[in-house]
């Protein structure tokens, strides 16, 4: 199947697809919503992103239920995507993540990490270069 027909695939699927990882897991394609947890019996583990070009057109939210700063997850890509900005750190309770794949890149849309009982929000912005 080429990369242009991916985003017709939708309706081919079974949606709002949910997961709930304690230990490494590789996302697949229907993986759109994941609550993944560390504690110290699982201790610190990563969940990859789906390949990029099958994800094309989906959005991914990844909300932490459970981790720390020892217990941490590791949001990372298959090393597929073009510009990765780099692996995200869920290291607390209700940190998350939402993500987009355009077939060639993953758009890390926003971050949301919580330090004590205040949110800190990350949100990434197009940029313009100065003329």
């Amino acid at each position: 199947m080429s990369l242009e027909d991916r985003g017709a695939q939708h309706d081919k699927v079974v949606v709002d697809k949910y997961v709930n990882p304690r230990a490494d897991y590789q996302m697949v394609t229907r993986d759109y919503v994941v609550r993944p947890s560390a504690d110290g019996v699982s201790g610190p583990w990563s969940l990859t992103l789906p390949p990029v070009a099958e994800a094309k057109g989906r959005w991914y939210s990844v909300i932490c239920r459970d981790a720390d700063a020892v217990n941490f997850i590791t949001l990372q890509d298959k090393d597929d995507s073009e510009c990765w900005p780099g692996d995200i750190m869920l290291n607390g309770k209700c940190d998350r993540a939402l993500l987009y794949s355009d077939g060639l890149a993953w758009y890390v849309i926003s971050t949301l990490t919580f330090v004590g009982t205040t949110a800190a929000a990350t949100t990434v912005a197009p940029t313009t270069s100065p003329q």
